[in-house]
């Protein structure tokens, strides 16, 4: 049910913008549109969020050291993919975090 809920919200942008965009402009106008929507979005979240790391660097080290507890959680549990993941996340927040620092 989460990932109905999560790819409605992905989608509905992309399908709000083909429905305008249809309105003045062509299906293949439209489509490419919608299509460019639900591709940018996540790629303006990261960005947003690598940006609010890189100007408030307490907030990354903060997010890296809860990140690095949750892999030592998961480590211990037998969770070797998923504490590898949030191994993953604390080393990229700690990076941003530092960018700033320095």
């Amino acid at each position: 049910m989460l990932y109905l809920v999560l790819a409605g919200a992905g989608l509905i942008p992309g399908v709000a913008t083909t429905w305008l965009v249809r309105r003045r402009h062509s299906w293949t106008t439209a489509l490419l549109a919608g299509a460019a929507v639900v591709v940018a979005l996540p790629v303006a979240t990261v960005a947003a969020l690598a940006a609010l790391l890189l100007y408030f660097p307490l907030l990354g080290v903060a997010l890296g050291l809860a990140a690095a507890a949750a892999a030592l959680h998961d480590y211990d549990a037998g969770r070797i993919w998923v504490a590898t993941s949030w191994a993953a996340t604390a080393a990229v927040l700690l990076s941003l975090a530092s960018w700033r620092v320095l």
